[in-house]
């Protein structure tokens, strides 16, 4: 029987994929920053979901850390680019 929590997983998985692709073909630079934040919201969603359905507090700490450097990231890029036109 499917586990619940890895149904969720790998749905929000499959969200963020969607988000991924939405990155890389919008053609706006502050899509492209709105999608890699839902992209990463979902994934650490999904990481969260794998942390209950494993069972291992591993794996929380690693989407928590990631998503802090992700977040970090993105937001330096808006920053950065905050004054270009786009």
């Amino acid at each position: 029987m499917i586990d619940t929590w890895l149904l969720a997983t790998l749905c929000l998985l499959l969200l963020t994929a969607g988000a991924l692709i939405r990155v890389l073909w919008t053609k706006t630079r502050y899509d492209r920053y709105v999608a890699a934040l839902v992209a990463v919201t979902a994934a650490g969603a999904a990481g969260l979901c794998l942390s209950i359905a494993l069972g291992t507090l591993i794996a929380l700490d690693l989407t928590v850390i990631l998503a802090l450097i992700f977040y970090s990231v993105i937001l330096a890029l808006i920053s950065f680019s905050w004054g270009e036109s786009t």
